[in-house]
């Protein structure tokens, strides 16, 4: 069992691998749960009330620290996959402008979603930041403690380091004025045009402006693509190193030696 654990995990890499053993380290718990009949019908009765009453939940039973230890690492690691596949999706969106009413100008439509976009990365930097800041608070005391904060802070350079780019572009968009691009920039200049009294220059223009939306959007499009890639590449490497740092060989969850149950 161990060993088609231990091979299972080696197929994967990166964030998936450390969520895939977060997630094996768990069943046993869920396992012990559900023997009990009294335990699974309470679970059943959550499930039921959290889909169809949407009433208060019940209170749990008493969490060991070694439970909301784990719960506490899941939750980090699912946040951290959600501002990933929020990227992916915004690129996706990109693609496609689903307005039949021209009520929102296609140049919009295209750096909304580019600021979004660099809203997630910086998210992203965040919540990367704050994992490694957890860790090193749940192992005070820890015999490793020392060499948990080396790790710790090498992974914060590398985090900082290679996101700083474009955390510095979302930072001057946030604090000092909108993303400005002269491509975007040339579209809002072409779409004035598209407005025009004159209907001999709006037929003129309309072609245009659709033509270099089209290119303009597929430049970006592709930065947006290949920074989500790059991103997902640094998590990965992250999450292998973190994977060293607290979890065992064999993808077992090694708790901070204060957490006895």
């Amino acid at each position: 069992m161990v060993a088609m654990r231990k091979s299972r995990l080696s197929s994967l890499k990166g964030l998936e691998r450390f969520q895939v053993a977060l997630m094996e380290d768990g069943k046993p718990d869920m396992v012990r749960w559900l023997k009990s009949k009294k335990k699974a019908k309470l679970l059943m009765d959550e499930v039921h009330k959290h889909i169809f009453d949407l009433g208060p939940p019940t209170p749990p039973g008493r969490r060991t620290g070694r439970r909301s230890h784990h719960q506490l690492l899941v939750h980090h690691a699912s946040e951290i996959q959600t501002t990933i596949d929020t990227m992916r999706d915004i690129e996706f969106y990109m693609g496609r402008f689903p307005y039949s009413e021209v009520k929102i100008a296609k140049h919009r439509h295209l750096q909304f979603h580019v600021e979004a976009w660099l809203n997630e990365l910086y998210i992203l930097q965040e919540r990367l930041l704050q994992l490694l800041t957890f860790i090193e608070r749940q192992h005070r005391k820890d015999p490793r403690l020392d060499h948990i904060k080396a790790v710790c802070r090498m992974l914060n350079d590398f985090v900082v380091d290679s996101m700083k780019k474009g955390v510095d572009i979302r930072g001057r968009h946030v604090h000092k004025w909108r993303l400005s691009d002269n491509q975007i920039d040339r579209l809002v200049g072409i779409s004035l045009y598209t407005k025009m009294p004159s209907r001999k220059i709006q037929r003129a223009f309309r072609p245009y402006y659709e033509s270099e939306y089209r290119k303009i959007r597929r430049r970006w499009r592709e930065w947006v693509a290949s920074g989500t890639d790059e991103a997902q590449n640094l998590a990965d490497a992250y999450f292998e190193e973190v994977f060293k740092l607290i979890l065992d060989d064999k993808g077992r969850l090694v708790y901070p030696s204060r957490l006895k149950f």
